[in-house]
């Protein structure tokens, strides 16, 4: 009995941490997969240092600020999700997200997915805790 105590609390530790990097984790695999530009920006080798930085700050902040606003969106979005499903949505979709990302980091070679950035991995196994973290939260709004 002992045993099962503190991996109890590992999971919860994992989705609060979850709630935590999910968002730093969607900008990192996105400029990692998108070869670091948004939008038609990026940083261009040829240029000077003061050019370079400014296009790294530049391709930073936008990619922080587009991606902040959609999962903020999202976010939202997941309260009605879970509502409209009697609870049942979130844990599914936590289960599709922690599949995908165990396949991608021990599935190897699978098609389609074996030219994904590995962070994109890492991100889904971070993005099933948060469905677990944001379940958990909103039936503690209701309780």
């Amino acid at each position: 009995m002992m045993e099962v105590v503190p991996k109890i609390a590992d999971i919860k530790t994992l989705r609060e941490l979850s709630k935590v990097l999910i968002i730093p984790l969607f900008v990192t695999a996105y400029l990692s997969q998108s070869g670091f530009s948004i939008f038609g920006l990026s940083v261009q080798e040829g240029e000077s240092i003061g050019i370079q930085l400014f296009q790294f700050i530049a391709v930073f902040s936008v990619s922080v600020v587009t991606i902040g606003f959609s999962a903020w969106g999202i976010h939202d979005l997941l309260l009605l999700l879970h509502i409209f499903t009697h609870e049942m949505a979130l844990k599914i979709l936590s289960l599709f997200a922690l599949s995908f990302g165990l396949l991608g980091l021990f599935g190897h070679e699978v098609p389609l997915i074996s030219n994904l950035s590995v962070l994109w991995f890492y991100t889904s196994l971070v993005c099933g805790f948060y469905f677990l973290a944001r379940a958990a939260d909103i039936e503690q709004l209701f309780t």
